[in-house]
């Protein structure tokens, strides 16, 4: 489990049906939309005796400024929206379990309906639109509803399925649908309640109360619930992109009370704003109703062999029966060809640290493939981190990183990987670099420092291909109590983000908490050690203004890595090229501003280097 702090709103559109999807849906025989304060026969109450109960709030947005609300929580750091129920603005039931702070037993807040008449209904449904944030005690155990005929004798129903202290905020708003016809059918006296347990939480938000005497479930209702994330990581040199071959899986839920039928889904690959690069179908004969993460596998694999920008990986479906609910029938996520640099995610969001306290470190994992000819070292690594003021200031923050090289003989998925120690026989360590946060650092602001070899000291560490390694920062002493930055943005299905508390764990917080470390490359050398013929490669015309053409000139049929670097090395394009002899290549840069930069080609015999200028 973690702690954290968030930066940016953990937010998932609510899904609002339109006035002819309601048209087609049940009609509740009971509802309450608190428009009024607190219903006449509904009460609240602390079953641990300390007072803390369910208030009445008139609006959202009224926040702290009124006694009745709790503050929505859209600060910086946690990143929050006012309660987004349908009718929020003409007020709602709040427990707001931040305000009362440390107590010294856990409150047990009780939200509980007058009784609703049930009687000649063979089945009951409630649904109703909340939110909720949880620091301590896992919302799926204990924010319940609460279903009785006598006010005595009480069945549990959960409420938030899998929200823990780890994903902490539910949508806003969430819609449940709950069942609750075991207890409350044909019933002529039936109370619900709302219960949390728990200390010093954030709050729980309830409104638009509806009960129905059957499923208000759509009928054809299909969703993408997830789909697998091909990319090894967000951003990639391009330099090794082409070796990160995307393979497609996509789950999907049936939501709906009818079985579907001739569904096609889709899996694409295309540029962000731009064309489509690649693109299969699978379909699926039937998906009988109620069924959930039922995961479907492509055919083809694709291989990447793309220029710097950014990309889109996404899925789509379609089946026979028009959709209900069509807003989850699309997902996508983003990736990036990057010049130099791998990273899991595109900016913090959140900050988090182990529960358990003490010394800790987190690691991200990355694998060097392409580039057959030429040898690439990394150089530097960026990343960023928060602190809660109370425990130590941002500008007093040290920490220290690594880069470890895995070992050979460790499984493709980690499963024999010996996390039993920092320094782990699973791990070569090789490079090192101290870090000490500026005084005047603000939360979150990048932070970026240079590697060393660990053996000689030298600047840059060498990367060997079709490798793996790990990059890792430790926070320690006074600097254990950071909260290290995150993105939850992308979910990997495979080992991406090691946190390291006692023992190294391959899945860190969760498949989506992704640290924002990142490790940058560049060529080993620009110079030549054994230097190919002269003729070997030139470059017109020179100077450049966005197209640079290279005439390659071998004898016989040969492989080579050609790169495109600045005159620090830093890799701007990279591809290796199979049976080169006589031909022109021919690179759009419109990327780069005026300067001097490097084409170089490198072979097995030798590489040759080859100044060119861009004026723009």
């Amino acid at each position: 489990m973690q702690q954290s702090l968030l930066k940016k709103v953990f937010f998932l559109a609510a899904i609002l049906l339109s006035g002819a999807l309601q048209a087609q849906l049940p009609v509740p025989f009971w509802s309450e939309n608190f428009t009024n304060g607190l219903p006449s026969g509904w009460t609240t109450t602390d079953g641990s005796n300390q007072g803390v109960l369910w208030t009445w709030c008139a609006d959202p947005i009224l926040g702290d400024n009124d006694p009745g609300c709790s503050q929505p929580w859209d600060d910086a750091l946690n990143g929050q929206q006012p309660f987004n129920a349908t009718t929020a603005s003409t007020g709602f039931m709040v427990m707001d379990s931040d305000d009362p702070g440390g107590l010294p037993t856990e409150h047990i807040s009780r939200l509980t309906t007058a009784p609703i008449n049930c009687a000649g209904k063979n089945e009951v449904f409630v649904t109703f639109q909340t939110h909720i944030g949880v620091y301590e005690f896992d919302a799926d155990a204990n924010a319940i509803l609460r279903v009785s005929t006598n006010g005595t004798t009480w069945t549990d129903y959960p409420v938030f399925n899998g929200l823990t202290t780890t994903v902490r905020w539910s949508q806003n708003p969430e819609i449940p649908i709950i069942d609750i016809s075991a207890t409350a059918a044909n019933a002529g006296t039936v109370y619900l309640q709302w219960q949390w347990t728990g200390n010093w939480e954030y709050m729980w938000s309830v409104d638009d109360v509806e009960v129905y005497g059957e499923n208000p479930s759509p009928r054809n209702d299909l969703a993408i619930d997830a789909f697998f994330y091909p990319a090894s990581s967000f951003a990639q040199p391009e330099s090794q992109i082409a070796s990160d071959v995307f393979a497609f899986e996509v789950n999907l839920d049936n939501n709906g009370l009818n079985a579907q039928t001739n569904i096609v889904v889709t899996a694409y690959v295309k540029e962000d704003g731009g064309a489509t690069l690649h693109t299969q179908t699978i379909t699926i004969p039937e998906l009988a109703a109620g069924v959930q993460d039922s995961a479907f596998t492509f055919p083809d694999l694709y291989t990447p062999a793309l220029p710097n920008g950014a990309y889109l990986i996404g899925y789509t479906l379609t089946a026979d029966s028009l959709d209900q609910r069509p807003v989850d029938n699309q997902q996508e996520s983003p990736f990036v060809v990057s010049n130099n640099v791998f990273a899991k995610e595109d900016g913090p969001e959140q900050g988090y640290r182990p529960s358990a306290g003490g010394d800790w470190a987190v690691a991200n994992l990355y694998s060097m493939g392409a580039g057959e000819f030429d040898k690439y070292k990394a150089t530097q690594a960026e990343f960023a981190f928060t602190t809660n003021e109370d425990d130590i200031a941002v500008g007093e923050v040290e920490a220290a990183l690594y880069l470890f090289k895995v070992s050979s003989d460790v499984a493709p998925d980690f499963s024999n990987f010996d996390g039993s120690g920092f320094l782990t026989p699973s791990l070569e360590w090789l490079g090192v670099a101290n870090y000490e946060a500026p005084d005047t650092l603000q939360g979150y602001e990048l932070q970026r420092v240079d590697l060393s070899d660990l053996n000689t000291g030298l600047a840059g560490v060498v990367l060997e291909p079709e490798t793996r390694y790990l990059l890792a920062i430790e926070y320690a002493n006074a600097s254990a109590s950071a909260f290290h930055a995150f993105n939850d943005d992308v979910y990997y299905f495979f080992p991406s983000t090691f946190v390291f508390n006692t023992d190294w764990n391959p899945f860190g917080f969760g498949g989506d908490v992704n640290a924002v470390l990142r490790l940058y490359i560049s060529l080993i050398s620009t110079t030549d050690e054994t230097m190919l013929p002269e003729n070997t490669i030139n470059v017109f015309p020179n100077p450049v203004r966005e197209t640079v053409q290279l005439g390659i000139e071998f004898a016989e049929p040969t492989d080579a890595t050609i790169t495109i670097a600045d005159i620090s090395g830093r890799v701007i394009h990279v591809e290796d090229r199979k049976g080169l002899t006589m031909e022109t290549i021919q690179y759009r840069l419109p990327q780069l501003s005026s300067g001097t930069y490097l084409a170089r080609i490198a072979t097995a015999n030798g590489t040759l280097t080859k100044k060119f200028v861009v004026q723009k």
